[in-house]
């Protein structure tokens, strides 16, 4: 194919891509990374028909514009990238590397040194590719394929703005404004050409995943408070019993003394903000691998894999404790919620799930009998014969 074809092809599947993920964005939530990769793919497509179309624009502009927009455009793929990865990122970055350019390059301009400004391109052009790389291979997009694509498009763009900047050293670069037209350009062409169809593809895969990803954590999670559900409860407590354990694990499950009087007193919205602060404050509590899930209602429970049976007991009344001092707005300040609770602990033998939840269950009637809030071990179960 000759350079007009490969330039038509390029600018083409860019607009393509840019009405594609417009057209998204109008369609999900969060819509910012959509957005973002619109604006990135449009924005390349103007900066190859202005470098297309060079001949016919003022020196100054061919100069200066191209490059500009070519630099806008993969800075909005590093925005995007940093959106989705919930990385602080502000329109700046998008604008700085851009405005280093034209600094550069208009400097360039007045002193007649061409070179200058192509190989500054080239260097922030590959700066700009290896901090894409590095806000892909973070971890929000672990486990995630679609990421790897994207990585190796970037890496790929990255090596050939190294390989420019070196010819630009070598060579002197141009010796005007506009694209070098020599036996490299169709090269490049076609390089872009299989950079644009890999983003665009990985960029749709990647949203897709992360939707998949999004769902799947949903079906996981309580919707009010955010903990665990019960399925996932009772999915992680039997990989520990199927897992045979070679330390003791704890459980404890607990609910909270006469909250239908919060609801009474107060309506459903206070219950829910209650539950959701009650939330956040035990997981605070709990180490990174325990399972606090929210079983329905006012019940809770936690796993406790790999705990003394000491330990179990302090942790379990550290989150009484800490429920107990809870202040709501909606209520007078010497209104309090109090917790009582049951506790498991062993390691499981001879038991599935449903023996330990039910013998769990009679610590935290223990609990409730002896007047509540307060924690209470579980009988341990007889051993299956």
């Amino acid at each position: 194919m000759d350079a007009s074809t490969l330039f038509s092809a390029n600018v083409l599947l860019l607009s393509i891509f840019a009405i594609t993920f417009l057209a998204i964005s109008f369609q999900v939530s969060p819509r910012a990374h959509f957005l973002s990769w619109s604006a990135a793919n449009a924005l390349l497509a103007l900066a190859l028909l202005c470098f297309a179309l060079d001949a016919h624009l003022p020196d100054l502009a061919a100069y200066l514009l191209p490059n500009a927009l070519l630099l806008l455009g993969f800075g909005c793929h590093w925005h995007a990238a940093r959106q989705i990865a919930q990385l602080p990122s502000r329109i700046s970055n998008v604008a700085a590397p851009a405005s280093a350019y034209l600094l550069v390059a208009s400097t360039a301009f007045l002193l007649s040194d061409y070179a200058l400004a192509y190989i500054a391109s080239n260097v922030v052009f590959t700066l700009l590719a290896v901090l894409t790389i590095s806000a892909y291979a973070t971890a929000p997009f672990r486990g995630l394929l679609s990421p790897v694509g994207l990585i190796l498009a970037f890496f790929f763009m990255g090596a050939e703005g190294v390989l420019r900047t070196v010819h630009g050293l070598l060579s002197g670069g141009p010796q005007g404004p506009g694209m070098l037209n020599d036996m490299t350009l169709d090269i490049h062409l076609m390089s872009a050409l299989v950079f644009v169809s890999l983003t665009g593809a990985f960029s749709l895969a990647l949203s897709f995943e992360l939707i998949a990803r999004g769902h799947k954590e949903a079906a996981r999670r309580d919707p009010l408070t955010g903990a665990f559900n019960r399925r996932e409860f009772q999915t992680r407590l039997e990989d520990i019993l199927q897992g045979s354990p070679e330390e003791d694990f704890g459980l404890i499950h607990f609910d909270l003394d006469h909250f239908k009087e919060v609801n009474d007193r107060y309506g459903h919205l206070a219950g829910d903000e209650a539950l959701v602060r009650i939330t956040s404050a035990v997981k605070a509590q709990l180490r990174q691998n325990d399972c606090f899930a929210r079983l329905g209602g006012e019940e809770f429970a936690v796993l406790l894999p790999s705990v003394s049976r000491d330990n179990a007991y302090k942790i379990a009344n550290r989150l009484r404790e800490c429920i107990s001092g809870l202040r709501f707005e909606f209520a007078p300040e010497d209104f309090q919620l109090t917790a009582s609770a049951g506790i498991y602990h062993g390691d499981g033998k001879a038991l599935g799930s449903t023996d330990i939840l039910q013998t769990v269950d009679k610590g935290l009637y223990k609990s409730k009998k002896a007047g509540r809030n307060r924690v209470s071990f579980a009988d341990p179960a007889p051993e299956a014969s």
